[in-house]
């Protein structure tokens, strides 16, 4: 696959040579990297790289999409996503990952973000700036928005990024947010950055706001790249190089150079960055230039001015748009390109669907409007379309339809007319609008709709385009009122293509998806959670074994696929054959219908498919053997979770699993514990799944049995109000879970075993609560810094001396907890003024250690007359006090590292450990 693109690069190799064979790899490689190798090409070339034809971007497009049919796994759908993302400007690609914005799988909606950034349509900019740039969304998901917003070039959402450039709220969204615009060239957050200038910054927001201000051409920006200038780290130096040639480059302003700059770049999406440089500039000095160039190139001066996105540009492409006298595909190029975000500029497009003659004018005006706008606008003002005598407008309602429409938030009236509008396109005379009303409706969930969906799948005997389509659509929603249709069709059908996306259409009507509270992963996966399946789908019996001995493997995978959906109906032998077969969608479907209809008959099966070198094959075979319930079969997941390099899917699995009190099972899971480390997504879930075990198996003394927050309380008091606490609630469960696991572990459940475990957790959230606690007193030194430069100055020039030797009357070392001992050195405690020497902010992007805070806290929140200063504000005027706890914080530090990394932790060790790290914590929070 790198030969083919290395040759696709240096132009041997043109791009509709290299298409046929991409999409049989994309569809046949028996690898998954291969397959994924080979879709990421085919993205590169639906957008128009390698100088691509649009005919052969087209065509890559659409095998992309039909790539996305039999894509089932949610990793499988991450990876399709981010090549499509590389199709940039490519509409076939749009509604594919508009549908996936609200996908049920997180992994998945970030990926068709990023998708969406990739494609760089306004279309797209409203639906991800409402839905995922808020606080209510997931802080991966809003990140991802952030850096798709900048992507694309979204001049649309610059003032909802402008809000987060603070560095006070999150420090790694205000650098995003600031890269983000610097690549959509506004000057939105300009006097936020102003402001930001004047404070201590994190490294990464420093060099964001240098960079973003040089860029947009502010002279404010000098300041910052002299002092960048002269800084010891040559990466600093570097990008203040950088920076300071932007800054010349931007005061340079030649409208005439920026256009010429941009038409001449063939790469489309280069060009597009290019232009945006115009934005800068005033639009009327862009738009005279463009005027005059128009003539020679009027596609390529519409995509640059179009980066330009103001009023006046809006204003040119929609007389562009109506110009009769102008070429049809330049006049369609102008309506798609208009950023819709104001109402006159919809009322503009409206105009220009209701009184343009030419079909294709209208059609890019009414696609670019249901970006913009909501259903009910859509509705209103579009829906005589579906009376117009040209299909392709028809067909334009329904996809500015579904780009208006967000499926789980369309209902009562509005879900109401949406659907009749696809209901009567499901029977228009052109099979085009019926094919786009079917993914359509399958993309809106229109449930409604399955009785005309499996009617037209009934009635389209000769168009197998439509069957696919429908079915596809079936599969979408969950037909499970029809199985008995279903049944019939799949037994008559022949096409592989179809008979797989029926297949598909069939699992799902005989499927229970459920979700946990709050979009949580389901109990089960749900290809283990079949329906009570009805007596009609024995009727597939009837050619069922013919079908797994076919040829083409997307005949056997359907075939599969369906066999496993009823317990009576699957001929065993067969399938096992088929568990081995060389296709890799056949192997995944064979191993998901042997756990579904075999279950524990065939555990040896599953447990082989483990070391299948098809990722997906292992997850199936991973989701059946959760469903068993064998000891044999849980420690084999808890060893694959445990080693699988996809740390996601690895989450994904070990979510599904259900606690064991069996020996086998604990031993998995401290195995398991063992290789991944507390830094690990699934550490706590699988500690919290050892001591469901153990204390299922090993009931606990009585003194241990009662409430947790009884025995926590007995030893903290502050427990009592911290618990309660609404930001304090993640750690309150690392404390909760650690305080279990030495319950279970101090009364003989595992007592053996090593007792790490616990005190990792422990301090975990002493670490959090310290950050809390700290970090904002921290960051507000930093906007006043020069009392710590002077402190620093002041004790590094001579008052450590003095400083020491009063700690030192104070500070034991070494220092034994239970059966380890550990070294605390006095001396390295200083190395906290390194940085305040050299006039370095400390980066409080993430939880600084125990350690760290402890050391800061011995010349920050003491008063001594050597230097130390109580620049913190602790509650306490006692320097020895605050000293003495310092040490012992930087103790338990000093075991949970040596418990974490050298050695175990035995009974006695942990029993210390807990006595001096609860009287810590008690007289921290006193401080507070």
């Amino acid at each position: 696959m790198r030969k083919l693109e290395r040759a696709l690069e240096d132009g041997t190799l043109t791009p509709g040579a290299a298409l046929d064979p991409l999409v049989r790899a994309a569809h046949e490689a028996m690898s998954f990297a291969l397959r994924s190798a080979a879709a990421r090409v085919l993205g590169s070339i639906a957008g128009r790289a390698y100088d691509a034809t649009w005919e052969v971007a087209e065509r890559a497009a659409f095998a992309l999409l039909e790539v996305a049919r039999d894509a089932d796994a949610p990793a499988e759908r991450v990876v399709l996503l981010h090549a499509i993302g590389r199709g940039f400007r490519n509409a076939w690609l749009m509604p594919y990952v508009h549908s996936r914005l609200f996908d049920e799988d997180g992994a998945v909606v970030e990926a068709a973000i990023s998708a969406a950034g990739g494609l760089a349509f306004p279309a797209l900019e409203e639906t991800i700036a409402s839905t995922f740039l808020n606080d209510e969304a997931a802080p991966p998901l809003r990140r991802a928005a952030i850096a798709a917003l900048g992507r694309m070039g979204a001049d649309s959402a610059a003032a909802l990024l402008a809000e987060r450039v603070d560095v006070t709220k999150d420090a790694i969204e205000c650098a995003a947010a600031l890269t983000a615009l610097t690549e959509i060239r506004s000057d939105a957050a300009r006097d936020r950055t102003h402001v930001l200038l004047e404070r201590e910054l994190p490294r990464d927001v420093l060099l964001a706001a240098v960079r973003y201000l040089a860029e947009i051409g502010d002279e404010a920006a000098l300041i910052a790249i002299r002092s960048l200038s002269r800084n010891g780290d040559a990466a600093l130096r570097l990008a203040a190089n950088q920076a300071g040639r932007a800054l010349d480059a931007e005061q340079k302003r030649d409208p005439d150079e920026r256009i010429l700059a941009a038409l001449t770049e063939r790469d489309r999406a280069v060009r597009a960055i290019l232009a945006r440089r115009l934005r800068t500039l005033p639009a009327a000095d862009v738009l005279a230039r463009a005027e005059v160039l128009l003539s020679d190139d009027p596609r390529g001066v519409i995509q640059v001015i179009a980066e330009v996105r103001r009023p006046e540009v809006t204003r040119f492409l929609v007389a562009i748009a109506a110009d009769e006298s102008a070429d049809v595909l330049v006049r369609s190029r102008a309506a798609g390109s208009i950023e819709a975000d104001e109402p006159w500029e919809r009322d503009a497009l409206v105009d220009l669907v209701r009184t343009v003659k030419e079909a294709p004018v209208r059609v890019a005006a009414a696609q670019t409007l249901g970006a913009f706008a909501p259903p009910g606008f859509v509705l209103d003002r579009l829906s005589s379309l579906a009376d117009d005598p040209a299909p392709s407008v028809r067909g334009a309602l329904l996809w500015a339809l579904q780009l208006a429409a967000r499926p789980r938030e369309l209902v009562g009236k509005e879900r109401a007319r949406a659907e009749a509008v696809l209901r009567r396109a499901l029977t228009d005379d052109d099979p085009n609008v019926r094919r786009r009303a079917a993914y359509v409706g399958g993309n809106l969930d229109a449930a409604a709709l399955v009785p005309d969906l499996v009617e037209l799948a009934r009635r389209e005997t000769e168009r197998v385009e439509l069957r696919i389509a429908a079915f596809s659509a079936l599969g979408d929603i969950g037909a499970s009122s029809r199985v008995a249709d279903l049944v019939h069709l799949w037994n008559k059908e022949d096409d592989p293509r179809a008979l797989w996306a029926a297949s598909r259409a069939l699992e799902r009507a005989l499927v229970v998806v459920e979700t946990g509270e709050d979009g949580a992963p389901p109990s089960m996966p749900s290809s283990m959670q079949p329906r009570s399946a009805p007596p009609s789908i024995a009727r597939v019996n009837e050619r069922l074994t013919k079908l797994l001995g076919a040829v083409d493997p997307r005949v056997r995978a359907a075939a599969v696929r369906v066999a496993g959906l009823a317990p009576g109906v699957l001929p065993a032998a067969q399938i096992v054959g088929l568990a081995q077969d060389e296709s890799p969608r056949v192997r995944e479907k064979a191993i998901a219908a042997l756990g579904r209809a075999l279950g524990a008959e065939a555990e040896d099966v599953l447990a082989l498919a483990l070391s299948d070198a098809e990722p997906a094959v292992r997850e199936r075979a991973a989701e059946a053997l959760v469903a068993i319930d064998s000891a044999a079969a849980f420690a084999r997941v808890v060893v694959l979770v445990a080693t699988m390099p996809d740390r996601a899917v690895a989450l994904r699995l070990a979510r599904l699993l259900r606690a064991r009190s069996d020996e086998e099972a604990i031993a998995a899971l401290s195995g398991a514990v063992a290789r991944v480390g507390p830094d690990d997504p699934i550490y706590e879930h699988l500690l919290a799944l050892k001591l469901a075990a153990i204390e299922t198996g090993r009931p606990l003394a009585p003194a241990s049995a009662r409430p947790v927050d009884q025995a926590i309380g007995e030893h903290f008091p502050a427990w009592a109000r911290l618990r309660d606490v609404r930001g304090f609630a993640p750690l309150a469960k690392s404390l909760r879970t650690a305080e279990m696991l030495y319950a279970a572990r101090a009364h003989g459940a595992g007592a053996d075993a090593d007792q790490s475990a616990a005190i990792v957790l422990w301090m975990k959230c002493l670490e959090g609560y310290m950050h809390a606690w700290l970090a904002p007193r921290l960051r507000s030194l930093h906007e006043r810094p020069a009392s710590v430069w002077e402190l620093a100055d002041r004790l590094l020039g001579g008052g450590w001396n003095t400083y020491q030797r009063w700690l030192g009357e104070r500070w034991q070392d070494p220092v034994k907890v239970g059966a380890i001992e550990v070294e605390v050195p006095l001396r390295s405690s200083v190395n906290a003024l390194r940085d305040l020497q050299e006039r370095r902010a400390r980066p409080l992007d993430s939880p600084l250690s125990v350690t760290e805070w402890s050391r800061l806290m011995l010349f920050l929140a003491v008063e001594h007359a050597s230097g130390p200063k109580n620049l913190l504000g602790v509650k306490s005027r006692d320097p020895d006090r605050v000293a003495r706890l310092a040490h012992r914080l930087q103790v338990l530090a000093q075991i949970r590292n040596v418990v974490t990394h050298r050695s175990t932790a035995d009974t006695p060790t942990l029993d210390a450990f807990r006595g001096r790290y609860y009287t810590a914590f008690e007289e921290l929070t006193g401080l507070a």
